[in-house]
């Protein structure tokens, strides 16, 4: 298969982005009118299926290609532990999963999808893998927002970053174990998001710091549009 050089804004990534946006305007509006009830139980149950899915074919394309290694493919990004997660919150609408993957997700994985760290598309199909599972992780937050009346809550980003750091803690051991960088611990992402600021470790503190003033503001977004929770 033929190497794969990501072009930041470049077509494939615009061409993703949009249909992206049409995925979400399609199945968030017009849900009711392709057959998809806003109560449905069936759906959340489809939707952890094909966010798993995505996750564990990535591997396995990974494995059959000669892509995969246990040093950077194992689910421990921050997004990839976010996928499970959005698993329970979906199926079980725990408060908890999902003030995390509004963290994660509308924070982590929009940045994922906008600044890619392009070091991770050896090949073309995992640029695309990349851009489907972060897309369909803040779809996932943005489902239990609007049709299922979930709201993250200015009270809960403190206990929210407590969990991130411990998690930080836990991966930044099996970095050290595995000779690792997940969740960019050890060096920083090929990125430009605007999070990234300084060298190891200021970045590291200043993209935390840098989540919290985004999450707050998509507290006070949520705030605006949308009617208090049920």
């Amino acid at each position: 298969m033929l190497s794969y050089t990501f072009d930041l804004f470049g077509n494939d990534h615009i061409i993703s982005i949009i249909l992206i946006i049409i995925f979400y305007v399609l199945l968030l509006g017009f849900n009711e009118k392709i057959g998809i009830k806003d109560n449905s139980k069936i759906f959340p149950i489809i939707l952890s299926f094909i966010i798993i899915s995505l996750d564990i074919s990535e591997d396995i394309v990974r494995y059959i290609t000669g892509h995969y290694s246990i040093k950077k493919d194992l689910p421990l990004q921050l997004c990839s532990i976010g996928i499970y997660v959005s698993v329970i919150a979906l199926l079980k609408k725990n408060q908890t999963a999902f003030e995390l993957i509004f963290f994660w997700g509308l924070v982590g994985a929009s940045q994922a999808i906008l600044t890619p760290d392009s070091n991770l598309f050896e090949l073309k199909t995992f640029f695309i893998y990349s851009q489907a599972y972060h897309g369909t992780l803040i779809f996932a937050v943005l489902w239990l927002i609007v049709k299922n009346g979930m709201r993250m809550e200015m009270k809960s980003i403190s206990k929210v970053f407590l969990i991130t750091n411990i998690v930080v803690v836990v991966v930044a051991l099996i970095n050290y174990l595995l000779d690792s960088n997940y969740m960019f611990l050890r060096v920083r992402p090929n990125s430009i998001s605007p999070f990234l600021v300084g060298e190891w470790p200021v970045y590291i503190i200043m993209v935390q710091l840098f989540s919290i003033v985004v999450v707050t503001l998509f507290i006070k977004i949520q705030d605006l549009l949308l009617k208090p929770s049920r």
